[in-house]
């Protein structure tokens, strides 16, 4: 009987994973989907009204060719591509989550250099999308040493550095802050792009836990 429990536990144990993994691809899948639409139609410069096409009506592509791009990796799509089948929960956790935070400062660096426009966060998010894929789908978590742990403390660290700094925005104006530091006048973009690199340095060294190794050469006394 005992047996019988245990496989039973096992059976739940794997469909929950694999039924997780799929909700996972599809969700993955839909952002990257709405992202890419989204991207396109800033793009060009025109929305699908005017071409005729009710909006209600691109949302639910999206979904539908979502759904079946999930269906088809289901069946033998991992197998084609060689991807990791059981990845599609840490792809839907690190593109849509975890990526977009944890590099929030340098995307906010970028569009304070060439123009906060919506097609810029667009295609922030879309890279971040295909960072993720390629981390969880073809071993890039493995290959860098590193787990998504790693990147759930890059996210809690940007996360409350942003609410800091929306509170101290409120109660201190930015450009008071900024000359607090530089002791020159705010140079616009340029400064608070030197910022938020220096930001995003501090959080991946915080977060990812990076050692400054010693250059001197160990002798081997032996």
């Amino acid at each position: 009987m005992s047996n019988t429990v245990r496989t039973l536990r096992a059976t739940a144990a794997s469909m929950l994973l694999e039924i997780g993994a799929a909700i996972g691809t599809f969700v993955g899948l839909s952002w990257f989907g709405a992202n890419a639409a989204l991207a396109v139609v800033r793009g060009v410069g025109t929305s699908p009204a005017d071409a005729g096409v009710p909006e209600e009506a691109v949302w639910f592509g999206i979904l539908v060719a979502a759904s079946l791009g999930t269906i088809w990796l289901e069946r033998s799509g991992y197998r084609t591509i060689r991807a990791n089948p059981a990845g599609g929960g840490e792809f839907a956790r690190l593109s849509v989550c975890y990526l977009p935070v944890t590099f929030l400062p340098a995307g906010y660096a970028l569009s304070s250099v060439v123009g906060g426009s919506g097609l810029v966060v667009n295609l922030y998010l879309i890279a971040c999308v295909l960072v993720g894929g390629w981390l969880s789908f073809y071993g890039g978590l493995e290959r860098l040493d590193v787990t998504s742990a790693y990147f759930v403390r890059t996210f809690l660290l940007v996360f409350c550095s942003a609410v800091f700094l929306a509170v101290a925005g409120v109660l201190l104006p930015v450009s008071d802050v900024l000359r607090v530091f530089v002791r020159t006048p705010v140079l616009g973009g340029a400064t608070l792009a030197l910022f938020a690199l220096a930001g995003q340095i501090l959080v991946l060294f915080a977060g990812f836990g990076i050692a400054v190794r010693d250059p001197t050469p160990v002798l081997d006394c032996r």
